[in-house]
């Protein structure tokens, strides 16, 4: 799963730690694995607080998809969530080490961000239907 959180001042990217078996050192949105049992909807929102400390509530899932994490021996189905940021600090776990708030056009530029270009592009798309007073702040 994938968290783009969305505040006023961008979208939250992390990037890996260099400890992280799997594409060190990148940047990406928050990503994690559901628990036995769990749905998707709590499930990244658990994720979210892990990684970051910050409350944050869906929006809508924007993409999914399907891709094996290194071998086949690895298949993986991927939902993208679109989040709003409601509060708190980032304080990053392990998994991470720095992060940026960007905007969405950079976000789409970053090649690191590649596996959630699609996902960043239906939300820019989805937000030409938003009021231009529209913010993402209460």
């Amino acid at each position: 799963m994938g968290a783009i959180v969305e505040s006023d001042q961008g979208i939250l990217v992390l990037k890996r730690s260099p400890e992280k078996d799997f594409a060190p050192d990148t940047w990406e949105v928050i990503t994690g694995r559901l628990e036995m049992g769990e749905n998707p909807e709590k499930g990244i929102i658990r994720e979210i607080t892990e990684e970051t400390d910050i409350q944050a509530e869906l929006i809508m899932p924007v993409h999914t998809s399907f891709f094996y994490r290194g071998s086949q021996e690895y298949p993986m189905v991927f939902i993208d969530f679109w989040c709003r940021y409601l509060e708190g600090d980032v304080k990053l776990s392990w998994e991470h080490s720095e992060y940026e708030w960007v905007s969405l056009t950079d976000a789409i530029r970053n090649p690191d961000l590649k596996p959630f270009h699609n996902s960043l592009s239906r939300i820019l798309g989805l937000k030409t239907h938003l009021p231009p007073n529209f913010s993402f702040e209460e």
